[in-house]
């Protein structure tokens, strides 16, 4: 027996006064299964040349971004210990690194106060707020001002680290605080 996709898709579309019914609910979940062991039948495995393709897309980073590199070094340039801090904190907490410049991208409106007030778990982020604060609020800005560039950069794993090391190195060795 074939199933249509595109079929379950429809089936499982909820318009406002249209509940969602047994049947429907039933082909919700033979729907997830169906795409689930797809994805996982189609994923390739991880081999030397998917590795290489990483490092290629965050090697031409600042290729495809390249006013929002300017400012990014600039911003290296004006606060190198406070740069060292975030390339080092984003080495060591990707995943929070990359929240924290996801919630600056998405809440432009609000102080980054707000965000370390609702992170008090988050101890090195405290240090950089307590010691580097001009600096982390002028870094959210320019998350901010170029939030393409800022996500593409924090999508791969380390990607600040990896500008820190490869594009800026120069600014932030040089000034060691």
């Amino acid at each position: 027996m074939q199933i249509s996709l595109k079929r379950m898709a429809e089936e499982y579309v909820v318009t406002p006064g249209k509940a969602l019914g047994i049947r429907s609910l039933a082909t919700a979940v033979m729907m997830g299964i169906i795409l689930l062991f797809g994805c996982v039948v189609a994923v390739p495995p991880a081999d030397v040349t998917v590795a290489s393709k990483g490092e290629d897309v965050i090697d031409r980073w600042s290729d495809h971004h390249p006013e929002a590199a300017r400012a990014l070094g600039d911003w290296v340039a004006r606060h190198p210990a406070a740069a060292r801090k975030f390339f080092e904190w984003d080495s060591a907490h990707t995943r929070k690194a990359h929240d924290f410049v996801t919630w600056t991208i998405f809440n432009r409106n609000r102080s980054i106060d707000e965000f370390v007030l609702a992170h008090p778990q988050w101890p090195v982020f405290q240090e950089i707020m307590e010691r580097h604060r001009p600096a982390a609020k002028s870094f959210a800005n320019w998350c901010r001002r170029f939030p393409e560039a800022a996500e593409a950069l924090m999508q791969h794993p380390r990607g600040l680290e990896w500008a820190g090391h490869h594009l800026y190195r120069a600014y932030w060795q040089m000034k060691e605080n």
